[in-house]
């Protein structure tokens, strides 16, 4: 999408900084800067986090809390419903939010944090779907900085220009991307309902098969099931089948190792080195496999695959997720959070990795985990699995009719997962349409956006023109301080300053990273004191 400039502009719209857009009562600041000793689990205040602002919707995942007193103590911005919180941090980097709370004084947000109330200015709503638009999305990305942590600074933020329409536009446009949002996320919870229903029927699907429901035309014979009920509770197997343990019925059960040096090791090209990630259900994923050279492989000999081995995760939240080297993977090695089983011929290895996958046995597997501090499973525990036995000609049966509905149930769950990425791209579509000025009609009859911005400007300038001398004053000195060093602050101070103070008044009050990157190449002649609540900084005599 091609930038929309001032002459391509649609009937009656501007183009203005987020600070042209914030009217009376309004403001745009940075959270605070609160640190853990801040914080108090006891306390009234609620701590909105980057966690909280989701991409367009508020998460709710933070549980951090301060005292009211100490959040006055701070001089902390308490958030207000219907503010526009912006994150200045990945991932992604500008998404914007609707702050939902009514609650009065009860939430404050971190200093990476943008707060924008926008007052008697533009609609709310509106500023935050363009922020999450595309286009302005991409602008905000040009203006990230940091090397380790990319953010964007508020000052920077404040830059960006973003096409305004009319007022009365903003609320149709509004109006019409949440009704068409509506629409898609209806369909996009269908569809993620109908993946749902798919793991639920391949879960069955298994459940069934190894209670005998698949094969019953082959289960003719003799009786040899004696120990049936006392292994009741995993499966009902056929009296023609049997309980036995899994070790009895593997040449090799090993885990793996992680060679010495770790990822410094790991190479580009050479063996692959199979971890626990590429496990998946019934599926190996080599798209982010790593290497290890075939000298290193040498030496970890008894790790190394053979065709046809089943790999199980054995420790971490994968824990229990089962595949098989295919026969084009001739060799590869794992690491020690992935088990390699190796059947004898009695049992087929895609039986195993079928069985391994099946609801009963990841119940089972959950069990034995779950009472370590960390989830494990050990090779005893594998090799006492119990495992219903077939004949293989029945083994054969079973795992040719799984893999049938296991191919058609992956081709539908990859149109799904198609369907539900080309959702959400409708809804990147929508907010281009609608920063484009395509998404509903202009109506002539709108106050132009140019009579808007003028009006937010000449109640602003009335509003500052009507208080005291005092604060124009105050103004100018918090300006003039701004282009000042952590040193000069220092230098000046009469006393010593809390931290927060000396990074507010500086010339990085809009960058944490700067005012830190300073703080630590003067830190030689700086001189710390401790007063009840924070940290004091001095220079040192």
């Amino acid at each position: 999408m091609k930038e929309i400039s001032l002459y391509h502009l649609p009937m009656g719209w501007e183009t203005a900084t987020i600070d042209n857009l914030i009217g009376v009562n309004g403001l745009f600041v940075d959270g605070d800067w609160i640190e853990s000793k801040d914080q108090n689990p006891n306390g009234g205040i609620r701590l909105i986090q980057l966690a909280d602002i989701g991409d367009g919707t508020f998460k709710d995942k933070s549980n951090r809390f301060m005292s009211f007193n100490r959040a006055v103590e701070l001089n902390c911005t308490f958030l207000q419903y219907g503010d526009v919180l912006v994150a200045r941090m990945p991932d992604p980097l500008g998404r914007a939010i609707i702050f939902p709370y009514k609650e009065i004084k009860q939430y404050v947000t971190v200093v990476d944090v943008a707060i924008i109330r926008t007052g008697d200015g533009v609609y709310n709503k509106w500023l935050m779907y363009f922020l999450n638009s595309p286009e302005i999305r991409k602008k905000i990305g040009a203006f990230q900085t940091g090397t380790t942590r990319k953010r964007i600074s508020r000052s920077n933020l404040a830059q960006i220009n973003i096409p305004v329409p009319p007022l009365n536009e903003q609320y149709r446009i509004v109006e019409k991307i949440e009704e068409l949002f509506s629409e898609i996320e209806n369909v996009e919870t269908s569809l993620y309902d109908i993946k749902k229903r798919l793991d639920f029927y391949w879960q069955t699907t298994l459940h069934y098969s190894f209670s005998g429901h698949l094969s019953q035309e082959w289960q003719v014979g003799e009786i040899i099931n004696s120990n049936f009920e006392s292994l009741n509770s995993i499966y009902e197997i056929p009296t023609t089948w049997k309980w036995e343990e899994l070790g009895k019925y593997v040449d090799f059960i090993g885990a793996g190792s992680t060679p010495k040096g770790g990822r410094s090791i790991y190479t580009h090209n050479g063996i692959p080195f199979i971890r626990s990630q590429n496990v998946l259900y019934y599926s190996l994923d080599l798209n982010d496999v790593v290497y290890i050279t075939d000298e290193i492989n040498e030496k970890m000999s008894r790790t190394q695959t053979q065709i046809n081995d089943v790999l199980l995760n054995i420790t971490g939240a994968s824990i229990g997720r089962c595949a098989y080297i295919p026969d084009n993977l001739e060799q590869a090695n794992v690491n020690q959070h992935v088990c390699i089983i190796r059947t004898k011929p009695v049992l087929l290895y895609k039986y195993l990795s079928l069985y391994l996958n099946s609801p009963a046995i990841q119940r089972l597997i959950q069990k034995w985990s779950s009472g370590a501090t960390r989830e494990a499973l050990t090779l005893s525990q594998i090799r006492s699995i119990p495992i219903p036995i077939c004949s293989l000609e029945e083994q054969e049966f079973i795992v040719s009719e799984l893999e049938s509905q296991h191919t058609i149930l992956e081709h539908t769950r990859i149109m799904l997962e198609k369907k539900i990425s080309q959702i959400q791209m409708l809804k990147q579509s929508v907010l281009n349409k609608a920063l484009e000025g395509r998404l509903v009609s202009q109506n002539p009859n709108d106050e132009p956006a140019s009579e808007l911005l003028q009006r937010i400007k000449t109640e602003r300038i009335e509003l500052v023109q009507g208080e005291p001398k005092i604060k124009k004053v105050k103004i100018k000195i918090e300006k003039m301080e701004r282009t000042k060093s952590v040193l000069d602050l220092l230098k000046e101070a009469q006393k010593p300053l809390s931290a927060k103070e000396i990074w507010q008044q500086s010339k990085h009050w809009d960058s944490i990273d700067d005012f830190y990157a300073e703080l630590k190449s003067i830190s030689d002649l700086i001189e710390q004191t401790k007063s009840k609540t924070e940290i004091l900084l001095s220079l040192k005599k």
